[in-house]
């Protein structure tokens, strides 16, 4: 990922921090699960 793919990723995931409810905590928690597969799967590779 790009640095300033990073950037965005980190942009929209403070506004998503301002949003409550349950559609507002699953897209977070996709986004967590996302980014946890990434890192073990980079893990696993290495």
């Amino acid at each position: 990922m790009t640095v300033e793919k990073q950037r965005e990723v980190i942009r929209l995931w403070n506004q998503l921090r301002r949003v409550e409810g349950p559609a507002a905590e699953e897209l977070r928690i996709q986004i967590l699960e996302c980014f946890s597969e990434k890192a073990a799967t980079k893990r696993a590779a290495a």
